[in-house]
C-alpha cells in the first residue's frame, strides 16, 4: 500500500486568510509529471484506474492517486482563474497590499465591492454624455456654453477609485490664458498630488488638459459629491487666475 499525505486531501469551503491561492503547493507521486499530461477528464482517470486496478493489487490506492491528480489539475485551474480576477482590481488597491498576498475570500470581496462602484461610475457618465448632447443640440444652449466658455475653463472630474481621480480642464477661448500652478496648488489643497498628465488641442481650437491625480488617503465623503467639490474649486481659481502665457498650459 502506498501511504497517502494528508496534503492530497483539500477541505471544502473557504481557506484561512493566510492561505493565498500562490500557497497551494502539494507533495506528491504525480509532481514529477509534466502539466499537460494531467489536463484530462475524471472520467478519463477513472477509466484508466480500473485499467491499471486490473493490473495491480492495491487497486484502492491508485484510484487514490488518480483523484488526487484530478483535483491538483482542477485546483490549479481555479488559482488560475482567482489570479485573474484579482488582476482586474484597481492598482492602487493592489499596491496597497503589494506586501500582502490576499485570500481568496478577500479576493472575491473587493470584486463584489469593485463591480458597483464601476456601474455607479458608467451610470454617472452616461447621465453627463447624454446631458452634454442635449446641451448641444439646442442652439441656445450651446451658444451660452461658448459664451460661458469664452471666460472660463470647462471642468470635469471623474473618480477612478477611492484614492484616484481624473481632472480635466477645457480652453474655448484661444486667448483665454489661466495659471496652471495656482489650479494645482488647489489640488494639492484637497490633498492631490499629481501623477501624470497630458494635454492636446482639438481640430477647432480647443485645449485640453487632463490630470491623474492621486490621494494619500481615501476620499473622507462620496466619489460624487467630492468630485464637484473639486470642479467648483477649480472653476473658481480659474475664474481669479492671473493671465499667464498659454505656453505654461504645455
Amino acid at each position: 500500500m502506498l501511504a497517502l499525505s494528508p496534503h492530497h486531501f483539500f477541505p471544502m469551503g473557504w481557506q484561512p486568510e493566510d492561505i493565498t491561492a500562490h500557497d497551494l503547493h502539494y507533495e506528491d507521486p504525480f509532481a514529477c509529471y509534466p502539466y499537460e499530461e494531467l489536463e484530462i477528464g475524471h472520467d478519463d482517470l477513472l477509466r484508466h484506474c480500473s485499467v491499471v486496478a486490473g493490473k495491480d493489487d492495491s487497486s484502492s490506492s491508485t484510484k487514490k492517486l488518480c483523484h488526487n491528480a484530478y483535483e491538483r489539475d482542477r485546483r490549479k485551474k481555479l488559482n488560475g482563474l482567482y489570479s485573474s480576477l484579482r488582476a482586474l482590481l484597481p492598482e492602487s488597491d493592489q499596491a496597497r497590499k503589494k506586501k500582502k498576498k490576499l485570500s481568496i475570500p478577500l479576493i472575491v470581496c473587493r470584486v463584489l465591492k469593485y463591480i458597483p462602484e464601476l456601474q455607479r461610475q458608467i451610470e454617472r457618465l452616461s447621465r453627463r454624455k447624454e446631458e452634454i448632447l442635449l446641451a448641444l443640440s439646442r442652439p441656445e444652449e450651446q451658444s451660452h456654453c461658448v459664451r460661458s466658455a469664452v471666460q472660463y475653463p470647462m471642468v470635469s472630474a471623474t473618480c477612478l477609485s477611492k484614492r484616484e481621480v481624473m481632472v480635466q480642464v477645457c480652453v474655448v477661448n484661444k486667448d483665454a490664458t489661466f495659471s496652471f500652478s495656482k489650479i494645482l496648488k488647489v489640488l494639492e489643497g484637497e490633498g492631490l498630488h499629481l501623477m501624470n498628465s497630458s494635454n492636446y488641442t482639438t481640430c477647432d481650437g480647443r485645449f485640453v488638459c487632463s490630470l491623474h491625480l492621486q490621494a494619500r488617503e481615501d476620499f473622507r465623503s462620496e466619489c460624487r459629491i467630492f468630485c464637484e467639490h473639486l470642479m467648483e474649486q477649480v472653476k473658481e481659481q480659474a475664474r481669479h487666475g492671473s493671465n499667464l502665457p498659454r505656453s505654461l498650459w504645455m
